[in-house]
């Protein structure tokens, strides 16, 4: 069939070619115009039969190649060097000054490409010089300047040549003649056209079937993956499919080839150029296969192909639906090999896409598992059967996953979800969390509000990036909100970062000399042994409370309304450094003894709380409680060192309980699970865990994200989290990649 393409454009030229030899011929008087070179008819011919016809229909008949514009720039430029009188020749300089720039172009594209230097630049250089430089746009150019020129005067001439030219170029006449010498030539050739090249072997389900290619008897080249086939009848008539996979035998190849079909019918072509339609009778569909050259095929046909789905997303075809999926999760058969670039892509976390009823529906890689098939006695071939979590469909003007009833039919297609990351600036990622894994799909939070008064939690091991997180999620809830931040850390890691995330000058922190005057009282004992009045805890209470009074209004006593100050939005407290006594009885004396971290963060817990209980309920947040190594601030019961730090994880626990209905909510840090209190974890609606390792931690979260997920716990990436919650736009959990950090802090 490549041969009767070339056949077909070749009478083509040579049809134009007599048109316009004769036309010159009539209009000239004679045929010495073609050994004049000054003749005007002579450049009309070379212009426009030798360059424009032979270049666009032989030289250039699918694509330009920087090569093919090399030659058709330096023909035009010795074409205008050889006009004597260049002053009459319209364009003369302009044309000649673009060609020369479109030849060094050319030049440079041909050595960058010789380097594998790849750019964008010499993608850009490449469509410019292709497009302007190929025989359709370049030789009409110098035709219509030479018409302009010299035939201006004579106008019948000027009509019939441009005539011609608009003809020509429209292609008016050039589909219908290329139909009758094909309907024609077809009828004096065998039927058997096209490349045969095996039979059909197996039909594993409506639209994928096996080839077997006996090389024995078939010599041509090897079918590779992509390529089009043909299942026909004698008469050629027959449905499309496309290679989606290739396996090796002694002597033999086996092909899985997928229809291509829209609306569960199948695409059919016939012999006859323009005859291609969609159909459901594939029943009787013949063994005989015979490989396509999508090139030889008509436009019609041409496009019909490449604008089916499957075809039009080739490269991003990774597998198919197979048995055993369900409406939460699926199971497909990838058909990669190691060679492919897609199959290093193909991991956890990876979102692929399957149609539901029509919908582009989201799922994510959540595990692989391997397997075995027997194709024929003593062969065996093993594949990996992929499980992936259904999401849902994203929609873009709302950045949320939606929901999406079904599940994909047995066998359907699936592909790679790729999107090119970019990277974004501050102001883009004013909601933003992080993105689906390797895509450009934002995930936001919902409502930032709801991060506050239905609790968040940040899990996960030392050195993950739970404090980056954090400070992140602290800038959103500042930015977005009108919340007031206290934070709790005995780390002094936030006195020393968050400003590189928020503004310096609202943060207000803890120094050597806070609740110093304390210190004089601290070993104070009350003379009659009253141990209530040992210490200097209640002093404490005091300071504490007038400090967040300051903190969050600027005054010593409550507003009537809440109504905070500006002036401060974060106040970070480091317990540790608060020299805080209690008096402690043993047998028949008082003593002075230290509050452990647990029992001061009580107090400014429960001051903070009652602060809060002066004013109406609320269902948004007005202040946030910040606990940083939440397992030395408020640890389970069994990892407290004494009776007294069970009490006080008890107490701030309540409070956490109580205080949503005023505005109070909090967020826990911590890199163990297992030893911080179970009371205040479980209150935490929103759930950010990046990686874990230990079992109580995966046992705990299995019952937010499943069991699935919290499989992928300890294997999950630097920066790559499972996320679920109320204040996010998620309605399942799901595994995302962070925000870069240098993309969130303030470039100052």
């Amino acid at each position: 069939m490549q041969k009767q393409g070339v056949i077909c454009r070749l009478v083509i030229s040579l049809f134009y070619l007599v048109v316009f030899l004769v036309l010159c011929k009539i209009f000239s008087g004679s045929w010495q115009f073609l050994l004049d070179s000054d003749n005007s008819y002579n450049m009309l011919f070379v212009s426009g039969a030798l360059l424009l016809i032979f270049g666009t229909y032989l030289a250039e008949p699918y694509f330009t190649k920087p090569l093919d514009v090399l030659t058709n720039s330096t023909a035009i430029v010795l074409a205008l060097l050889s006009i004597r009188e260049p002053q009459k020749f319209v364009g003369y300089h302009f044309l000649l000054v673009v060609s020369i720039g479109i030849l060094f172009l050319s030049i440079s594209i041909i050595i960058l490409h010789a380097l594998n230097k790849k750019s964008s630049i010499e993608q850009a250089l490449f469509l410019l010089v292709t497009k302007f430089g190929s025989s359709k746009i370049a030789f009409s150019a110098v035709y219509l300047c030479t018409i302009f020129s010299y035939l201006k005067k004579a106008p019948v001439d000027f009509v019939f040549f441009l005539t011609f030219w608009i003809i020509f170029i429209s292609n008016f006449f050039t589909e219908w003649i290329v139909s009758l010498v094909m309907s024609i030539y077809q009828r004096f050739q065998v039927r058997e056209q096209y490349e045969y090249i095996g039979d059909a072997i197996g039909c594993e389900n409506p639209f994928l079937y096996k080839i077997e290619i006996d090389f024995s008897i078939y010599k041509g080249g090897r079918v590779r993956k992509g390529d089009i086939i043909l299942f026909s009848e004698t008469s050629l008539e027959g449905i499309v499919g496309l290679v989606v996979d290739v396996k090796y035998l002694v002597k033999k190849q086996w092909l899985s080839v997928y229809i291509l079909h829209q609306q569960e019918k199948c695409l059919k072509i016939s012999s006859s150029l323009k005859n291609c339609s969609y159909t459901s009778d594939i029943h009787h569909i013949s063994k005989k296969t015979y490989r396509l050259n999508l090139s030889e095929l008509s436009k019609i046909q041409q496009k019909e192909i490449e604008n089916n789905e499957l075809y039009k997303k080739r490269n991003l075809f990774v597998g198919y639906v197979i048995e055993g999926s369900d409406i939460n999760q699926i199971k497909f058969l990838p058909i990669l090999d190691e060679r492919d670039n897609n199959y290093a892509k193909l991991r956890e976390g990876t979102i692929v896409t399957a149609e539901i009823c029509g919908q582009e529906t989201l799922f994510q890689i959540i595990e692989g598992k391997t397997s075995k098939e027997v194709l024929e006695s003593h062969n065996i071939s093993g594949f990996i059967v992929g499980i992936a979590r259904k999401l849902g469909k994203y929609d873009n003007l709302s950045r949320q996953i939606d929901t999406v009833k079904w599940l994909p039919n047995m066998y359907a297609p699936l592909f790679l979800r790729e999107d090119r990351v970019k990277t974004e600036k501050i102001a883009e990622l004013k909601k933003v969390i992080g993105f689906l894994p390797e895509t450009d799909i934002k995930i936001e939070i919902k409502d930032v509000d709801s991060l506050v008064t239905h609790n968040t939690a940040i899990l996960g091991i030392l050195g993950i990036g739970k404090s980056c997180l954090t400070f992140e999620l602290i800038k959103k809830v500042i930015d977005n909100t009108g919340i007031k931040v206290v934070c709790i850390d005995i780390t002094n890691e936030y006195q020393a970062e968050l400003p590189r995330y928020i503004e310096k000058d609202i943060i207000q922190c803890d120094t050597m000399s806070s609740f110093h005057e304390l210190a004089a009282s601290a070993e104070y004992i009350s003379a009659n042994n009253n141990i209530n009045k040992c210490g200097n805890i209640e002093l404490y209470k005091t300071e504490i409370k007038e400090d967040l009074l300051q903190f969050l209004f600027s005054s010593s006593t409550c507003p009537e309304e809440w109504s905070p100050n500006s002036q401060k939005r974060i106040r970070i407290y480091n317990p540790d450094l608060h020299k805080i006594t209690k008096g402690d009885k043993v047998g028949y004396k008082v003593f002075t003894t230290q509050l452990t971290q647990t029992e001061k963060v009580r107090i400014i817990c429960e001051e903070l709380y009652k602060i809060l209980m002066k004013f109406s309920a609320t269902t948004k947040g007005r202040v946030l409680l910040v606990f940083e190594e939440a397992h030395s601030l408020i640890p389970e019961w069994n990892s407290t060192a004494n009776p007294a730090d069970s009490s006080a994880v008890n107490g701030t626990a309540k409070i956490i309980l109580q205080g949503r209905k005023y505005g109070l909510g909090s967020f826990v840090i911590t890199q163990r699970t297992a030893n911080i209190s179970k009371s205040i974890l479980n209150q935490c609606n929103t759930i950010f865990s990046l990686r874990v390792f230990d079992d109580t931690g995966k046992m705990f979260l299995e019952n937010y994200i499943g069991s699935d997920y919290a499989n992928l716990l300890p294997t999950l990436e630097e920066r790559h989290a499972i996320a679920v919650g109320k204040a996010l736009k998620l309605r399942l959990p799901v595994m995302i990649r962070l925000n870069n950090r240098e993309n969130i802090i303030s470039k100052k």
